[in-house]
């Protein structure tokens, strides 16, 4: 099996850290693990995202280009979406 990385296999895996960083250290009253769920959300889809992906795109180069654009495209809705 090849291992192909992908820009949305770098972001799941800095989701998870930061999902394992908030269940760390934990505060009294509770917001980051409230944060973490929101933080796990984001890591199964983005996850599911990227087999997607792979499974229509079999070029390596298209899927970096396709999933950057995702990101970035997913980000500027979150920007928007924020001040509203």
């Amino acid at each position: 099996m090849k291992v192909r990385l992908t820009p949305l296999n770098i972001f799941t895996s800095v989701l998870l850290v930061s999902i394992a960083y908030l269940f760390i250290y934990r505060d009294s009253e509770g917001w980051r693990m409230l944060g973490s769920v929101s933080l796990l959300v984001m890591a199964v889809l983005s996850f599911f995202t990227d087999l997607i992906f792979r499974k229509f795109i079999k070029d390596l180069k298209r899927i970096w280009i396709i999933e950057l654009l995702f990101i970035i495209f997913a980000a500027v809705l979150m920007l928007l979406f924020g001040r509203i």
